[in-house]
C-alpha cells in the first residue's frame, strides 16, 4: 500500500509540472468550412520551447493530404498564466496543461484560434481559423512526445 502512495504522489506531482516543451509528433485531419471528413495530416510535428516568460510554437509541418502547412516561430510572453503577443496585447492563456491563444491570419478579416490540452504523454491539438460568419478552417490532432 505505501508502494501505491508513492507512485501515486509522483504521477500528480508529474502531471502538475506538465509542459509543452519538446518535440511532438502525431496525426489529426483539416477541414474546410465543415465539408465532410477532411484531409488527413499524417503526421503532425511541433517542436514548443517554454521557459518561466516565454512559451514559443518553433517550429513545425502538418502534411495533410493535399495541403502541407509549414509552421514558422511564434512565441509569446507568459506573465501569471496569460499570454502576451509581441506589441504587449494580452492574447491567450497558459496554465502547463491548457494552452488558448487568439492571433491573426495572412487575411484580415479571419482570425486563428489555437487550443492545446495536454494530458500525459500526448496533447490534444485545434486550431480553427474563423471570421464573424462561419468556421474557414478547422485543424484537429494529438501528438505525442518523443520524449526528447
Amino acid at each position: 500500500m505505501k508502494h501505491f502512495f508513492v507512485l501515486l504522489i509522483t504521477l500528480v506531482s508529474l502531471s502538475a509540472h506538465a509542459s509543452l516543451a519538446g518535440d511532438w509528433i502525431g496525426w489529426g485531419t483539416w477541414k474546410f468550412r465543415g465539408e465532410g471528413a477532411g484531409a488527413n495530416c499524417n503526421p503532425m510535428k511541433m517542436h514548443w520551447s517554454e521557459s518561466a516568460d516565454k512559451i514559443a510554437i518553433t517550429t513545425g509541418v502538418f502534411d495533410c493530404e493535399v495541403v502541407t502547412m509549414y509552421l514558422d516561430e511564434t512565441a509569446w510572453t507568459l506573465k501569471d498564466g496569460k499570454l502576451f503577443d509581441d506589441q504587449n496585447n494580452e492574447v491567450g492563456k497558459y496554465d502547463g496543461s491548457h494552452f488558448e491563444v487568439l492571433m491573426p491570419s495572412p487575411n484580415e478579416n479571419t482570425t486563428i484560434q489555437v487550443i492545446v490540452d495536454r494530458a500525459a504523454n500526448h496533447y490534444d491539438y485545434q486550431e480553427i481559423w474563423f471570421n464573424q460568419t462561419e468556421k474557414v478552417y478547422v485543424i484537429q490532432g494529438r501528438l505525442f512526445t518523443s520524449g526528447e
